[in-house]
């Protein structure tokens, strides 16, 4: 008989890779967009999180270089804090978080280098402002920073900050925006561009259209996993991302971001990205974005776009 095959189910944090949390703690509906699989309390203030993608998901596998997507990693980085809200820091079920600022940073390229046979997987150290045993917190800015190692190596930092609303607040409160923002449903949706141009293979993943349009499709079944009453944050940040390898013209990798979200972008509006673009074609491009919806800008971000590491420089 061959012999067993053994899959490590641990690592030296002590934390399991052996299955992932509920749902209902990562703010998902389905079982495979969950990507956090296990957590544990490092100290005060500080939690740690077992985080993995799956090898084969539809979206963040679907890339055309060698490396596996960082974005996947800061939404797995989101999904971890909002884990630990609830298990850790007093946010019972239902409360409502929006984040209003993040920035990511890749400190290493190489540790996300697709080895073709392991998912991207690390330890997630989270630290945060918002203590245990004081409430939930609710309407205060809160702030958190977490870094992602992978084997030995820190691979990304990712610090923000944001507002836990209770459900019926935060259900009055977009109410309210809503009543006073003219919902435009007459406008035709353009076409999105061609995939290969933002560094995907699939057009179902493909998030910008003509005129530097934000394409909202509420079947997309990992940014719309469950029903939301506006346009969620890991698509506008995908739209960035996409907006600015267009503004850049070059199929760069992604080596910072700085983002910060002003208002909520509603469903049944067009959403529209300007752009400037300060781009090398050796080096990579650096790339202010605006997002404005009903004549208003909602978020901006600043994105800088790096050339992607040789085979060379992981052997250095």
């Amino acid at each position: 008989m061959p012999e067993e095959l053994l899959i490590p189910t641990t690592r030296t944090s002590g934390l399991s890779f052996e299955q992932t949390v509920p749902c209902s703690l990562a703010h998902r509906r389905c079982l495979g967009e969950v990507f956090v699989a296990d957590t544990a309390v490092a100290g005060p203030g500080e939690y740690l999180a077992a985080i993995q993608i799956p090898r084969a998901h539809s979206l963040w596998s679907d890339r055309r270089t060698e490396f596996h997507d960082p974005l996947a990693a800061v939404e797995a980085i989101r999904q971890a804090a909002t884990v630990l809200g609830h298990r850790y820091l007093d946010l019972p079920l239902g409360t409502a978080l929006s984040l209003q600022r993040m920035t990511a940073e890749i400190e290493d390229h190489s540790a996300l280098r697709d080895t073709g046979t392991e998912p991207l997987e690390g330890i997630v150290r989270i630290r945060t402002d918002l203590g245990s045993g004081s409430g939930p917190g609710y309407l205060a800015d809160h702030s958190f920073d977490a870094t992602l190692t992978v084997g030995a190596v820190p691979a990304l930092t990712v610090r923000g900050g944001g507002v836990a609303f209770p459900p019926e607040t935060y259900a009055e409160f977009r109410n309210h925006q809503r009543r006073n923002r003219a919902a435009d449903v007459t406008s035709e949706t353009p076409a999105p561009v061609a995939p290969h141009r933002v560094g995907r293979r699939d057009s179902r993943n493909v998030v910008v259209g003509g005129d530097l349009q934000l394409l909202v499709d509420r079947r997309h079944p990992s940014f719309f996993d469950h029903p939301y009453d506006h346009v969620p944050g890991p698509l506008m940040l995908e739209g960035f991302r996409q907006a600015a390898l267009l503004a850049a013209g070059q199929p760069f990798a992604l080596g910072a971001l700085a983002a910060t979200f002003t208002g909520f972008a509603e469903l049944d509006g067009p959403l529209t990205f300007t752009y400037r673009v300060d781009s090398d074609p050796d080096f990579g491009a650096d790339v202010e974005l605006a997002l404005s919806q009903f004549g208003c800008q909602i978020a901006d971000c600043r994105i800088e776009l790096i050339a992607y590491p040789s085979p060379s420089d992981a052997q250095n």
